[in-house]
């Protein structure tokens, strides 16, 4: 069977499956190539409506939710009477992982089957599709937006205990894990339990793409990266045409320092997203910024600074025309970043530090303090380096009004990506020390510096693995241990770059840093570790990045 999809010019395969679960009949297609991935489920619909509601499936895997919208939308159109493509209409408003989700549109999607719970659930004959539908029950169901990923994970252990060969029921009992950690970044119990499951899909169907997408988010940390690298590899050749699946193996790459892994996976992502934007005509907004902002610190990584600051130029071009909350925050990070690793600028380049930040959030917040203040402190100018220091410590407060002991904002019924969480507002408290940190090394007072960076550091030791480039712009164990270097305490300088390359394997700066330290202690062993590391990721870096190796 082949089938064309979404994505112009591309023909798209899938398997078809209208046996029960534990059926261990195989299914054929038209053609070996796969592109979104394979499916092997059990769920019976009719034949005018099964090859879209398993495209739908496969693009909602990938985290492709508005594609995937648009086929279980069509699904509906050809046959209004099959419960799963209501279903997966209502799947793609819930996007947990995110922390976003719209319940007037799936409340509006229930409703269809009936006005209440007990009447939706009484109109579903299958077993099967009666339980599945009960997941977006919960979801836009009553309780706070953690409580109710809870109540779905636990729903679907249930169901993975009473179906256990069902291959959809494990993908998402696997993802709901990964929704109700309250640990995410590096390999808690319940991701490791997720990872697991995950294995025991692809022992079976090797093609499925959310068995390989969540094991790859359930394992993305520094520690437990390298158990998610062959999930990594494979994901991006699976569903070769989702822009989200091209991107996800750097999460992989990027826990484990694989810079070259980094840049190419995003480059790929990018591009694929711009070729869809022009495809269907749509804003900048649909860039994938998700991507370029990884692409962009890959490339600081690899010391390609003058790269990298031609994508950020091209970022301060595209998101005027559209700024959506998503592009703006990825801009201040993007600028921030470029400073805190190349520490300069070209004359062509001129940043926004107004970016408004009203509408996304603490940490976008605290990362435009934080520009402000990195600008601030190349003039010496301590007056504004105070004044972003005073309003993000309201900012800070604000937030901490907000925020329940769970962690996840109070009143999350509704979109809550931008919410406040203990997390954050650790974040940001670490942020603002190192504002203030900056501040008394300007006015001369080292002593108080010293004090100020050792609670940054201690503060940012308790904040979660970063996932992704880190929204500490300038990790706080940096700053400290390049001040240490300054004054000749070698030995902590070490520790503070070790704790750095912890949390974050194979950074530059970190390991640079660390580079320099040891050559001061002459421990020689070390060096060359630390040097060949830096040759690696160096090798094609701008020709003044690369001096540092002869240092």
């Amino acid at each position: 069977m082949t089938i064309s999809y979404l994505y112009p010019a591309i023909i798209l395969t899938l398997l078809t499956l209208s046996c029960p679960p534990n059926d261990k009949s195989k299914t054929t297609t038209d053609s070996d190539e796969v592109t979104l991935g394979e499916l092997q489920h059990g769920f019976n619909l009719s034949p005018s409506t099964q090859k879209k509601f398993d495209e739908g499936l496969l693009l909602l895997h990938n985290f492709e939710y508005d594609d995937a919208l648009v086929t279980f939308e069509a699904a509906t159109a050809i046959d209004s009477t099959e419960i799963m493509t209501h279903w997966g209409e209502a799947m793609c408003h819930y996007k947990a992982l995110w922390r976003l989700q719209n319940t007037d549109k799936g409340k509006a999607i229930l409703a269809r089957l009936g006005d209440t719970r007990e009447e939706r659930l009484a109109s579903i004959g299958d077993p099967v599709e009666k339980v599945m539908w009960e997941i977006v029950e919960i979801m836009y169901g009553e309780g706070e937006f953690k409580d109710r990923n809870k109540l779905i994970r636990d729903h679907l252990a249930e169901l993975h205990e009473q179906y256990p060969q069902h291959q959809e029921i494990a993908a998402f009992y696997a993802l709901s894990l990964i929704w109700a950690t309250e640990k995410y970044g590096d390999g808690s119990t319940d991701l490791r339990l997720a990872a697991t499951i995950t294995d025991k899909i692809t022992k079976v169907n090797p093609l499925h793409p959310g068995a390989l997408h969540y094991k790859i988010h359930a394992l993305d940390g520094p520690t437990s990266a390298q158990d998610a690298l062959d999930a990594a590899d494979a994901y991006a050749k699976v569903a070769a045409d989702a822009a989200h699946a091209l991107h996800m193996p750097s999460h992989i790459y990027l826990a484990l320092g694989e810079w070259d892994g980094v840049v190419n996976s995003n480059q790929k992502s990018y591009d694929a997203s711009v070729e869809r934007m022009k495809n269907l005509d749509m804003k900048d907004g649909a860039r994938g910024y998700h991507s370029l902002a990884w692409l962009h610190y890959g490339l600081l990584q690899q010391g390609k600074y003058t790269q990298a600051e031609a994508i950020l130029n091209d970022m301060l071009t595209h998101v005027p025309k559209d700024p959506t909350k998503g592009a703006r925050g990825y801009l201040l990070g993007m600028q921030s970043r470029q400073l805190a690793e190349s520490g300069t600028l070209s004359a062509e380049t001129a940043l926004d530090v107004d970016v408004d930040v009203d509408d996304i959030g603490l940490m976008a917040k605290s990362v435009r303090s934080f520009l402000r203040a990195q600008l601030a402190t190349k003039k010496e100018d301590t007056d504004r380096i105070k004044e972003e220091m005073d309003w993000l410590s309201n900012q800070i407060y604000i937030a901490s009004q907000q925020v329940e002991d769970g962690g996840l904002a109070m009143c999350a019924a509704g979109t809550s990506r931008y919410a406040p969480t203990e997390n954050s507002i650790k974040m940001a408290q670490v942020i603002l020390s190192q504002m203030e940190g900056m501040k008394v090394l300007i006015e001369g007072d080292e002593k108080q510096f010293e004090k100020i960076m050792k609670k940054a550091v201690a503060l940012e030791g308790e904040t979660n693995f970063p996932a992704g480039p880190p929204t500490i712009t300038m990790p706080a164990f940096e700053q400290y241990g390049e001040w240490l270097l300054e004054k000749g305490q070698y030995a902590e300088a070490v520790k503070q770059f070790d704790q750095a390359l912890i949390r974050m394997s194979r950074r530059s700066k970190s390991l640079i840093g660390k580079m320099i330290a040891l050559k001061a202690l002459d421990q020689q062993e070390e060096i060359r570790k630390v040097q060949n590391d830096l040759e690696s990721i160096l090798a094609n870096a701008d020709s003044g990045v690369r001096r540092v190796l002869d240092y």
